[in-house]
């Protein structure tokens, strides 16, 4: 949950380390005009999690947004509140 107009951080976590050259995960908001991603964010190799900033716009009333991340073939859905 954030309030609109604000940032928070957002979490990407691998079930293990990323491979030679890391892992690209693409990113994805149900509704990028509330709560922006990146494009992609990049695990390092070695590494289980990479961080990304989501930017969020002032709203009239609580949307509830899906940001979406895939690598691959495996997609995962997360639910953000933006107040």
């Amino acid at each position: 949950q954030v309030g609109g107009g604000g940032t928070v951080t957002g979490t990407i976590a691998l079930s293990g380390p990323a491979a030679f050259g890391g892992v690209v995960v693409a990113l994805k908001s149900s509704n990028s005009l509330v709560a922006s991603v990146p494009f992609t964010v990049t695990v390092p190799q070695g590494s289980t999690t990479a961080t990304f900033t989501i930017n969020t716009s002032t709203v009239a009333s609580a949307q509830i947004i899906t940001i979406t991340a895939t690598a691959g073939s495996i997609s995962e859905t997360a639910k953000l509140t933006v107040e």
